[in-house]
């Protein structure tokens, strides 16, 4: 029987591993870095796979108050709405629950998307990505910024690693499972390439793909935290 994919994100424990990781390692900063660059803080944002509300912290944080995060995972929701409340009592509100391969908003509803620390690549395939990566297009306004991250399989401290793996015939080159301090968690590894050609399908425009290392000298507890991943910057082709 193949494990769910999806069951890490719904567990008490690993929504306290990100509610620490929300208050003590908060915004990286190559995140940071991009986001200013990409985001002016009138955008109006969608967060999807926002955990235990890290990333939203950090922007509310920063001044940007349009921020909407939303995870599929009512725990996640649940400790998000913590951890934004403890700043803010009203920022609980800036927290619901959506599926982000079936969101339920508006077509043309915000004017920028995250998807932060390889939320993306935690989808149990692609065919989860590409269903999620039509609905951010779609929810994008025409000239709308999506920003999200990728484990790279082909470059950073696993290259070596990914570049021996020669899968079996029912498996995907780059699926794994990762020890966590909660549970084994999914996650596929892509290459840019591979990154980019998914992107393009969904009709995006690819701005960017830096490597995090190539952004910005991250501190201790981002480097603990997240590793070395790659960015992208898409837009929504007017």
């Amino acid at each position: 029987m193949s494990r769910d994919r999806t069951s890490h994100w719904k567990e008490v424990a690993t929504a306290v591993h990100y509610a620490r990781a929300a208050v003590q390692v908060g915004l990286g900063a190559g995140e940071k870095k991009l986001l200013q660059a990409y985001f002016p803080p009138s955008t109006k944002i969608l967060e999807v796979g926002c955990g235990a509300g890290r990333v939203a912290r950090g922007l509310l944080a920063l001044g940007y108050p349009q921020v909407l995060a939303t995870d599929f995972s009512p725990v996640m929701v649940n400790f998000a709405r913590e951890v934004l409340g403890e700043l803010n009592p009203a920022w609980a509100n800036l927290v619901q629950q959506e599926d982000v391969t079936q969101l339920s908003f508006p077509d043309a509803s915000f004017e920028g998307v995250i998807y932060a620390f390889n939320g993306l690549m935690c989808l149990p395939d692609l065919a989860h990505r590409t269903r999620a990566l039509r609905e951010i297009y779609r929810v994008l306004k025409p000239g709308g910024v999506f920003f999200c991250s990728a484990a790279d399989r082909e470059q950073g401290p696993f290259a070596t690693q990914w570049s021996a793996v020669n899968p079996a015939k029912d498996e995907v080159l780059g699926d794994s499972w990762h020890d966590t301090p909660s549970s084994p968690v999914f996650m596929h590894s892509s290459t840019e390439a591979e990154t980019r050609a998914e992107l393009e399908a969904a009709d995006f425009k690819v701005l960017t793909s830096p490597l995090s290392s190539d952004v910005a000298v991250e501190n201790q507890f981002m480097k603990d935290f997240a590793g070395v991943t790659r960015f992208y910057i898409a837009s929504k082709i007017i």
